[in-house]
């Protein structure tokens, strides 16, 4: 029901019609007018649930008494400064420091803005005599707009009753929330230094309508004084209507801190999983869980229109994303995304599978929290807990699963065991594999959930341990009682639990997960914040104390450097060189032919046809490896991997691949530069004709190489391609292959440096830019599909 409030004669009386007289003959104000519903949240068992959202009203005191200009004196070591400031620019920075913690942290709360003592008054009851009250802004979402406004936000020199504004902004609240679930809180940020006319009638009721409301008062104090006997009448009266609403009053200094100081998002409590922890078929336990730790990830950035930015009304900048795909046989034909068809890799094939066959892939069970069995705490490693971690909790309103649960937690932590239980959280989804731990405080005690790994999922790697287990003599390689000492005490100087201090100067843990924010995340909210305000100043560094996050504390450092001298004395570090000709190991092979491996090649008969065995690299080079296992079958010259395919099939020897492996990568050359938008290609082509060089001169192939570089340079030398010829090929000095480097090279040092300076009879191009042959377009498709 609406309800009207009504002061005639000094008295307040419940109107149920809307027709009330606002104003008598003589211009005096006779009446305040403010409509409520009452809106009771239907949570019925789920007492935890709370609504997802807080709808706030600020409302700022712009009065005469905020633009009166106070002397401030900061005293320091060296000297003291006066600076001369206002309690309206306090005012204004807690305000802005407020919808800025909304906006990063509470993104989906709703904030209105209200000024009072402004010269104009606007707002919905304006007619029934609250003056000097300005509606800023309705409650919606906060965005930047609003913190622009709040810049612009002027001294009114008016005098104005706070409590219209708190009327006022009751209306606001009210008409936003009405039949909606809502948190509702009001700010009254004011230095209480105009008149306040409520009598305690009115006094009463306003204090009923709050309850009514289910809102919530802070006030953020301008100069208030913690002494009662420094207080003024005002100050007085707005800390006994504070106390009497169960509201919080905070000075302004304090609240400026507080909003100053770093926060993670607000996260809305909702269960995780519903149902019951089954520890036998006749015994089931009705239990909730929530989330309790989780990595929060980095905000994803969304993608704008550059255009309209730059445009005189750019708008929201939004744009839409379409996604066509073609064919790589027929580019040209667009396929519709119905056509699409999933698969997975299976060797070198892809297996394809329709939708129906993809729901039939996923192994599904029914929700359930099973427990499979008990065990030792001791034996579950630390580092086998996975991802996030859930607290278990009995359902709310249930009292015997609440003493069930409660004996099942002592059991564990007096026997030290926990449990380890199958989880499907969801209905159809994958079973997890969860360890059940009890953790129990003085406040409440839970059960808490973490993953535990499949086989799958573990890294079985082998490291060499720390004290040799074969050694005859091992007693070497133990630490003595001196290093033992230095050890332990390297560890008592760095202990983080007593590396901290209160205000008070009392020791406590540094460094506690609840105190210590993400550097990259709270840099990156402040960067924004910072950005979308000055959208063209340099980004500011990095906070120092989020350095301090991310640094050794230099003090705590400095505390324990005669532990770490005496660390680095006990256990002196000498840098070793590793030996640069240090044979590979040989996997098959034993002392007896140490000298001599035994490979494939071994048994290749010669041109005579005897059998001949050949002695392994004395380098180590020759030994087998994955690389070479992976790359002996290469035939052809790909696109994507040239020079690792041409090398591969030069060092093939069950077959000669020469000749075809030369003629190929002279090919893939000259189409790279062909091919090439610009010099996208043109360091590729580049590397290819380096191996190709160095490939020729290893082979004895000079001649097909040099004749391959007079092609070349006839084709590109002072034509459409002559960027690369200049800037890869002379510059670098890549020149024909002369006699000292190979023996069958009839070409002398200085005809090949003239070589790149003269000028031949030039030649067409071939066209390479569309010639495949289908082996390498299926080789090149598998390799892009890996």
């Amino acid at each position: 029901k609406q309800w009207y409030q009504r002061r005639v004669r000094g008295k307040l009386i419940i109107n149920p019609k809307n027709s009330v007289p606002l104003h008598n003959n003589l211009g005096v104000r006779t009446s305040k007018v403010f409509t409520t519903t009452k809106v009771r949240a239907k949570m019925g068992r789920d007492s935890i649930s709370v609504p997802s959202k807080e709808a706030v009203v600020v409302i700022l005191d712009v009065g005469k008494s905020m633009s009166t200009p106070r002397v401030l004196t900061q005293a320091s070591q060296s000297q003291s400064t006066t600076n001369t400031t206002t309690p309206l620019e306090g005012a204004i920075k807690a305000v802005t420091l407020l919808v800025q913690q909304k906006i990063l942290y509470s993104p989906k709360d709703e904030i209105g803005l209200i000024t009072f003592g402004t010269q104009d008054t606007n707002n919905p009851l304006m007619d029934q005599g609250y003056q000097h009250v300005t509606c800023v802004r309705d409650i919606v979402q906060p965005d930047v707009n609003l913190l622009r406004k709040i810049e612009e936000i002027s001294p009114g020199n008016q005098t104005a009753d706070l409590m219209d504004a708190l009327i006022v902004g009751m209306d606001m609240l009210i008409r936003k929330t009405t039949g909606k679930r809502y948190l509702k809180r009001i700010f009254l940020v004011t230095d209480a230094g105009s008149p306040i006319l409520l009598s305690d009638d009115e006094r009463k009721q306003l204090v009923q309508q709050f309850e009514r409301m289910e809102a919530k008062l802070n006030v953020i104090g301008i100069d208030f004084f913690e002494e009662e006997e420094k207080r003024s009448e005002n100050e007085t009266f707005v800390r006994e209507f504070t106390a009497e609403v169960e509201g919080v009053v905070v000075p302004v200094h304090q609240a400026l801190q507080l909003m100053s100081y770093f926060r993670g998002k607000s996260v809305l409590q909702r269960s995780a999983f519903r149902g019951c922890l089954e520890v036998s078929p006749l015994m089931k336990i009705g239990v909730w869980s929530f989330v309790k730790t989780m990595e929060q990830k980095f905000p994803a950035m969304k993608k704008l229109s550059g255009v309209s930015q730059q445009s005189a009304n750019p708008g929201t900048m939004v744009v839409k994303m379409e996604r066509s795909y073609y064919s790589l046989a027929d580019p040209d034909t667009e396929i519709l995304f119905q056509d699409l068809v999933k698969g997975f890799r299976y060797g070198k094939g892809v297996v394809p599978f329709t939708d129906i066959d993809e729901k039939g892939l996923k192994y599904t069970a029914e929700k359930c929290l099973k427990v499979i069995g008990f065990t030792d705490a001791k034996s579950i490693p630390r580092h086998h807990m996975l991802s996030s971690s859930e607290v278990i909790v009995p359902e709310p309103g249930e009292k015997n699963a609440a003493m069930a649960l409660s004996a099942l937690i002592h059991a564990l932590s007096e026997t030290e065991s926990v449990a380890v239980a199958r989880f499907v959280k969801r209905e159809g989804g994958g079973p997890k594999l969860v360890l059940l731990s009890p953790l129990i405080k003085k406040e409440h005690e839970f059960l808490v959930l973490s993953y535990l790994p499949f086989s799958e999922d573990l890294r079985l790697y082998q490291f060499t341990p720390l004290l040799p287990s074969d050694t005859v003599d091992n007693k070497r390689f133990l630490p003595s009682q001196e290093q033992l000492d230095a050890a332990q005490n390297l560890i008592d100087s760095l202990d983080l639990t007593t590396a901290a201090e209160d205000e008070n100067g009392n020791v406590e843990e540094a460094l506690k997960p609840r105190q210590t924010y993400n550097p990259v995340l709270q840099h990156h909210y402040q960067c924004l914040q910072f950005r979308a305000l000055h959208p063209n100043a340099p980004l500011p560094p990095l906070d120092p104390i989020l350095a301090s996050y991310i640094n050794p504390d230099a003090s705590l450092f400095e505390k324990a450097a005669p532990a770490i001298e005496k660390f680095q004395s006990v256990f002196p570090l000498k840098r070793t060189e590793q030996a640069e000709n240090k044979l590979r190991r040989k996997f098959w092979g034993s002392k007896a032919v140490e000298d001599q491996e035994i490979r494939l090649e071994s048994y290749v008969p010669d041109l005579a046809g005897k059998k001949r065995k050949i002695a392994s690299n004395v380098n180590g080079d020759d030994g087998l490896s994955l690389d070479k296992l992976v790359s002996d079958g290469v035939n052809d010259v790909g696109s994507v991997n040239p020079v690792q395919d041409f090398k591969s099939m030069l060092e093939r020897r069950d077959v000669d691949l020469v000749d075809k492996a030369i003629t190929q990568m002279k090919h893939r050359i000259l189409q790279l530069i062909n091919d090439s938008i610009k010099t996208q290609f043109y360091q590729k082509a580049y590397d290819c004709l380096i191996v190709l060089r160095e490939g020729c001169i290893k082979e004895s192939e000079s001649d097909q190489f040099n004749q391959f570089m007079q092609e070349l340079k006839s084709y590109y030398m002072g034509k459409r391609r002559d960027d690369f010829w200049v800037s890869f090929v002379v510059h670098k000095k890549v020149s024909l292959i002369h006699c000292d480097e190979s023996d069958d090279s009839p070409v002398t040092p200085e005809e090949s440096t003239a070589f790149l300076s003269s000028t031949d009879i030039p030649l067409t191009p071939p066209d390479t830019s569309t010639k495949k042959d289908e082996g390498d377009e299926v080789d090149d498709l598998l390799d892009q599909i890996e």
